[in-house]
């Protein structure tokens, strides 16, 4: 009876022992798909900062032009107010003139 009582414990312990193995296989299962998830994730979130500075930069020029071209618009407007405030005092200027 007690060689078998004894069997029982032994069968018992090695169960308990099976489940702490089984928990802590679990346990870095979870911890080895975490770490693959954030090495993922820094692989992605680098690969995307890269292509996001690329996004940024290519942005970055798209809106230098897009400057530059609004700058030239705005000196051609200014030349051509210029121009047509000069026409309107020369036009002034010769009505003055002809009324003498």
């Amino acid at each position: 009876m007690k060689q078998q009582e004894e069997a029982v414990r032994r069968s018992i312990e090695k169960q308990r022992e099976l489940e702490d193995v089984e928990r802590e296989f679990r346990q870095l299962k979870r911890q080895q798909d975490d770490l693959l998830s954030r090495i993922g994730n820094a692989w992605r979130g680098n690969h995307s900062e890269n292509k996001l500075g690329a996004i940024s930069l290519d942005l970055a020029q798209e809106q230098r032009m897009i400057q530059k071209k609004l700058y030239n618009l705005d000196d051609q407007l200014q030349a051509e107010h210029k121009q047509a405030k000069a026409d309107v005092e020369r036009a002034k200027e010769a009505e003055a003139d002809a009324a003498h």
